[in-house]
């Protein structure tokens, strides 16, 4: 062996690479997916936000002349806008439910006062998201400069007043750091819950709790929570007192939803080791999820761009349910019972991983048994 030949060595490098499952899903099914998914990411960025429109039209015109509904029809040919008509009344409901992404308000005399060259427009933002507001604001400026371009009658200045239901005030940084938030919540908790049952995994110890499936998935997940929570506060102080963030909503609120995010990245952790085999097999899985959180939870392209088996996959992910309510409790200042869908489906994940653990160690309690 020491005597081998260049020739020799080179022969069986290449011979093993080729015998190797894990050099060859490396060569080549992982550069296959990899463009995949860049594929689809630079396809979904390119594309338009799809918004939503609210109207409320109460401009009465002049004799056949209607200035607002003019506008209306313009906005409603626009690609990826949906107009919708709504009531007064609704405007806050719909923008704090998500039915709408903004409210466009024509006053009784907008046809009256555009004619005079003191009309005014009020637009109605939901305000958490920059990219969606600037969308909608194109949105109204272009089919009002495109209805004053067919019709000499509103070819006047036009004055647009538009304010947020939330956000005002909050810079980009703002309303944009709490994704970054979640996403460490998350992650931070699972990779600590990796490397101890791996390690645990190396000495038997793991192996023996074991033989109590339930006593060590519920042992591990609830142990591991601890440095989840450290980790969770942590955050939360940094992101307060040293970035000086400011926190629209209730600080411990933001807290407890923190610590459930850390459940649940704790628990997958013990759930991606209790079912993988080797330390490569609970780290590849891990890289799998995580790639797919970051790409289709909402973390930097919302999750209403993808297709509808795409959202699919979106609505399965933890991360798409902390993001929805870290950014509610954070910038829109609700509190944990305005967003209980988000919580209840984060404690069903918790629940899930944890049922999944402690089959995958009853399972390998067989194993060994055999």
């Amino acid at each position: 062996m020491e005597n081998e030949s260049f020739g020799g060595m080179f022969a069986n490098i290449l011979k093993n690479g080729f015998k190797s499952r894990q050099t060859l899903a490396i060569a080549i099914v992982v550069p296959i997916i990899v463009l995949i998914i860049i594929g689809y990411i630079v396809t979904m960025v390119g594309a338009a936000e799809p918004v939503t429109i609210g109207v409320i039209n109460n401009d009465n015109g002049i004799g056949t002349v209607n200035a607002a509904s003019s506008i209306i029809t313009e906005l409603k040919g626009q690609t990826n806008v949906t107009v919708v008509s709504i009531s007064k009344n609704d405007v806050n409901s719909d923008l704090k439910n998500g039915k709408i992404d903004a409210a466009v308000i024509f006053p009784a005399n907008f046809t009256l006062n555009l004619a005079q060259k003191n009309a005014q427009l009020s637009i109605e933002l939901e305000g958490t998201d920059p990219s969606k507001s600037m969308l909608v604001s194109q949105a109204v400026s272009t089919s009002v400069t495109d209805v004053a371009a067919k019709s000499a009658n509103v070819t006047s200045p036009l004055k647009i007043n538009a304010s947020s239901l939330y956000g005002t005030g909050l810079d980009f940084t703002n309303l944009f750091m709490y994704r970054f938030m979640t996403l460490l919540t998350l992650i931070l908790p699972l990779v600590i819950a990796l490397l101890t049952v791996l390690q645990d995994k190396t000495t038997g110890v793991f192996q023996r709790r074991a033989s109590s499936p339930i006593k060590a998935a519920l042992a591990y997940s609830l142990g591991l929570w601890i440095f989840g929570i450290i980790a969770s506060l942590i955050i939360l102080a940094f992101i307060i007192y040293i970035m000086g963030l400011t926190i629209v909503g209730d600080v411990w609120n933001a807290a407890i939803l923190m610590f459930l995010i850390a459940f649940v990245g704790g628990s997958l952790g013990v759930l991606f080791t209790s079912i993988t085999r080797t330390k490569t097999q609970a780290f590849g899985l891990f890289g799998l999820i995580l790639v797919l959180q970051i790409i289709f939870s909402g973390l930097f392209i919302t999750v209403t761009k993808f297709g509808y088996y795409t959202q699919l996959l979106s609505y399965s992910l933890p991360l798409t349910y902390g993001l929805n309510a870290m950014k509610s409790v954070l910038i829109r200042g609700f509190t944990l019972t305005d967003v209980a869908t988000d919580i209840t489906a984060l404690a069903v994940i918790i629940f899930i991983a944890l049922a999944l653990s402690m089959i995958g160690l009853k399972i390998k309690q067989k194993n060994i048994a055999k």
